[in-house]
């Protein structure tokens, strides 16, 4: 099954969510060491699937599993799994022994793959070619290597991506030269046994950028011609748009991250820039959703607020701008996930954005999750009232997402913004859903007429349908009523609106 418009995609560090206890696996384990193994495994990612399946997410993206490479002179573990030995074997740390599959089996991924998709639920698989793990035994064709990549396969050594972003090294990591046929297939090949072999649903291929072009014929040729029902979403760490629509027009990729839109919802949310920044009064087109056209296909962008590339998580990024408000930083992580919800694209939730957890710059912002936090029915411990807060309004708008087609497949039309408040329309057929956010830290003082009638944007169908009803906000219970194609709302501070037509 392929990653939709319509799912919610959960990323998780598999070492940093959660670990089922095993001592064959405890060797190396070290969690007072933000930098080491900590114990997370695919037998605690199985334990904890009803927690995911009540949260509602539809898919679970989880960091590369490959064997990875230790080296002596690295100070830092590679519990994230993108230093590689061998991309066929699954990494000893990341499950638990099960005496019925050879030692690092793919069948251990499968049997997540399984379980999730029992629940309802589809796995991304996190994959690398760009690189291998320092001191890669390849390197200097020393053994033992299980795996055929030899010195003939790199890049030029010491050559740095800030020099060359394609055949540079990525923070000193070997580069592998994807423009040699050899690397090409045993590339080609290991990620065509990773999809026979576990099931999984989607690849979310890393440093996309700074892959050698020529690769992604390849991919689209031999992989997407046999497994055309595989999405991929490439993690291209670029925020101009110009460059970042070239990867879905010339290199195949379906989704994207939206490393743009997650930059300005950083600007608007909390350092309060105008959310014109989205959307230009006038439609003069100078907002970011008035340049969708430049992708393929907008809808399938994948929105973020958190991710483990990102330097600090947004709620520990907001506590700091607001001098360590914690109230303001929860009432602006919950306004931004309420836009991140009720726009185009693919909505990404990092593991524990959802109970606001906090972290700075990596390693910080891969901390374990907060499992003392959740309770045996799977939601927030009362004594935890912010965070059980942030997980109900996440909850909440992970549910309308999936209920509602206009969230996800909807026509986006902009009926008001000024510099601290936005209102648009979102319909696909007939879900019909109106948003407003209100960006200002303080009441609005006036009330603010938005008008239905005149947008030249909205069939007649749609506005028929709005000319005179009242509106249920799906997030606070408040009523809004339209009259004759035209409604007033006063909004609080960092305040939102879900709006939909009331049956009663």
């Amino acid at each position: 099954m392929a990653i939709a418009q319509n799912d919610i995609i959960y990323f998780i560090l598999t070492d940093r969510f959660y670990g089922k206890p095993d001592p064959a696996i405890l060797q190396g384990i070290y969690r007072n060491d933000p930098f080491a193994f900590h114990g997370g495994n695919i037998d605690g990612i199985i334990e904890k699937i009803p927690y995911l399946k009540n949260l509602g997410i539809t898919a679970l993206w989880i960091t590369p599993v490959y064997m990875q490479m230790q080296s002596p002179r690295i100070k830092a573990q590679p519990y994230h799994g993108y230093w590689t030995l061998d991309f066929n074997t699954v990494d000893p740390h990341l499950y638990i022994d099960n005496r019925r599959y050879p030692a690092g089996s793919k069948l251990y991924v499968k049997d997540l793959a399984d379980r999730l998709h029992e629940n309802g639920i589809k796995l991304i698989l996190d994959m690398v070619v760009n690189h291998v793990g320092y001191d890669h035994p390849g390197r200097t064709d020393s053994e033992p290597n299980p795996t055929p990549i030899r010195s003939h396969w790199f890049n030029q050594p010491g050559l740095d991506s800030n020099q060359d972003v394609i055949e540079g090294e990525l923070a000193g990591l070997p580069d592998l030269d994807l423009d040699q046929l050899d690397v090409i297939d045993y590339h080609i090949n290991t990620i065509a046994s990773w999809i026979k072999e576990t099931g999984i649903d989607c690849i979310r291929m890393d440093t996309a950028k700074h892959v050698e072009r020529g690769f992604w014929n390849y991919f689209k040729t031999q992989v997407r011609g046999r497994f055309p029902d595989i999405a991929l979403i490439g993690e291209a760490l670029v925020y101009d748009i110009d460059d970042l629509t070239n990867y879905q027009k010339f290199w195949g990729f379906d989704s994207l991250f939206d490393f743009p839109v997650q930059q300005a919802m950083e600007k608007v949310f909390i350092y309060g820039a105008g959310m014109t920044i989205f959307h230009s009064p006038f439609d003069i087109g100078a907002g970011i959703f008035e340049k969708d056209s430049m992708y393929s296909n907008h809808n399938r962008l994948v929105s973020l607020l958190d991710n483990h590339d990102l330097p600090g998580r947004f709620m520990t990024i907001a506590r700091d701008h607001f001098r360590n408000d914690h109230r303001m930083a929860a009432d602006v992580l919950k306004l931004a996930l309420t836009f991140m919800f009720t726009t185009r694209g693919i909505p990404q939730i990092y593991y524990g954005t959802e109970i606001g957890m906090e972290g700075r710059p990596d390693p910080d912002n891969r901390r374990d999750f907060m499992w003392e936090k959740i309770g045996s029915d799977k939601e927030v411990r009362s004594e935890y009232a912010l965070e059980k807060e942030i997980f109900d309004h996440t909850k909440k708008l992970v549910r309308l997402r999936r209920e509602h087609e206009a969230l996800y497949s909807g026509i986006f039309v902009c009926l008001y913004v000024d510099y601290f408040l936005m209102v648009y329309l979102s319909y696909s057929f007939d879900s019909v859903v109106i948003t407003v956010i209100h960006n200002g830290t303080l009441p609005m003082s006036d009330n603010v007429n938005i008008e239905i009638e005149p947008n030249r944007k909205i069939p007649a169908r749609i506005k028929n349908k709005l000319r005179n009803v009242t509106l249920l906000c799906q997030l606070t219970g408040e009523r809004v009523k339209v009259t004759d194609g035209s409604f007033s709302i006063k909004m609080n501070r960092k305040s939102s609106f879900v709006l939909m037509e009331s049956n009663s």
